[in-house]
């Protein structure tokens, strides 16, 4: 039972509990009350919550620190070396836009405001992403009665920037052709990095499962590619691939099993020459012995498509989303093109990649109105 007495001239309950985490006995202490009977009131709140396996201990915490806590716990084991940093980077906003705000004062109010001044300059679906997060350490805070409403609940996303249309994220088939070719043209130990937008081209591949692309994994008889693990950007450590889906064969071109001899040959007689021995055996090693990072290839495809004239200047990702539309585009299975570029469903090819070129749909449009039109004409014969 809370103890009440009066300290200074006003009301103090002290309520005392075991602390689930270190198994020691505590006290909670609340005093200023004008009334006995708010503080008794105030204490019986603390009583009810301690029957219910409330965790007092946590009552006092920092937002950061309980959201810090959380992350570690629940979100980061077992994750990538990216999305780890994702978590700390949410660890610091928290921090800087509350410092010293306990988790139990936290209003709507309060997150909304932050929402609004943090979506200044960024896109909706990062403040979406980081809002998700928040929103998941709420319904476990709320779970641990910690905090009883959902503040993030029925708030506004405001965005300050524009997310990329899906028109922006892919090749027309003009430019689609002529990056195959200028990147093919390019392919070579001096220039690894247009090696690999050329490989992309081919397979539609994510950027970190063609960096960890080794030359075992190339059939060069059966013109098939085994995709089998990836690379973290930032580490360079091997992982899974994104999905166990992205486990699979990729079928390639003659073409494309020439370019990648070629490289292979070229490599080796430099690796020879040099007396190095690769380690892990990878396609895509440059001269100084090291493996194109994300940020060096999509700076190297920015000047290829500059050097085309490209009507749209995408990232290396845009390369798989221009691979995926244009073998749709072309008339090949759904069921076949999904599982070509590693995807859990085909609901997930369709979400993402049922946009259309401009050509195609200006040839739909054509189609279309010329069935209408016939329609038109035969009930007026009638």
């Amino acid at each position: 039972m809370a103890t009440i007495h009066k300290r200074n001239g006003k009301w103090e309950y002290r309520v005392s509990y075991k602390d689930p985490t270190t198994g020691k006995y505590r006290n909670k202490t609340k005093g200023g009350f004008v009334r006995k009977t708010e503080c008794e009131e105030a204490a019986r709140k603390i009583e009810l919550q301690k029957s219910n396996h409330a965790n007092l201990a946590k009552q006092d915490m920092l937002f950061s620190d309980y959201f810090k806590e959380w992350v570690e716990l629940y979100r980061i084991k077992g994750k990538s070396h990216s999305t780890v940093n994702r978590y700390y980077f949410a660890i610091d906003v928290i921090k800087k836009y509350f410092p010293n705000m306990r988790l139990v004062d936290v209003t709507k109010a309060d997150y909304q405001h932050f929402l609004n001044e943090f979506g200044k300059t960024r896109t909706k679906v990062t403040i979406s992403k980081y809002n998700s997060f928040f929103r998941s350490m709420c319904e476990d805070a709320i779970a641990e009665q910690l905090i009883y409403t959902d503040f993030t609940r029925n708030t506004t996303i405001v965005a300050g920037k524009e997310s990329k249309s899906p028109d922006e994220k892919f090749l027309e088939p003009d430019d689609y052709i002529k990056l195959i070719e200028v990147a093919k043209m390019r392919t070579s130990i001096n220039d690894i990095s247009s090696a690999e937008v050329y490989l992309v081209t081919q397979t539609g591949m994510r950027y970190e499962e063609c960096a960890g692309l080794t030359w075992n994994d190339i059939n060069f008889n059966k013109k098939v590619i085994r995709v089998n693990k990836a690379i973290e950007n930032d580490t360079r450590n091997q992982k899974a691939t994104k999905t166990p889906a992205g486990v699979r064969y990729v079928d390639v071109s003659s073409d494309c099993i020439n370019v990648l001899k070629k490289l292979k040959i070229g490599q080796e007689e430099y690796f020879n020459r040099i007396n190095y021995t690769d380690p892990y055996n990878y396609v895509f090693r440059s001269r100084r012995k090291e493996t194109p990072t994300s940020q060096s290839v999509n700076q190297q495809l920015k000047k290829l498509l500059n050097e085309i004239g490209a009507s749209k200047i995408i990232n290396f990702h845009g390369i798989r989303h221009t691979h995926i539309s244009y073998l749709l585009d072309q008339g090949f299975n759904l069921k076949y093109v999904s599982r070509r570029v590693g995807h859990k469903t085909t609901a997930t090819t369709l979400k993402y990649y049922t946009h259309m070129f401009d050509s195609t749909s200006l040839e739909q449009s054509s189609d279309l109105r010329k069935l209408f039109n016939g329609i038109e004409e035969t009930n007026n014969n009638d």
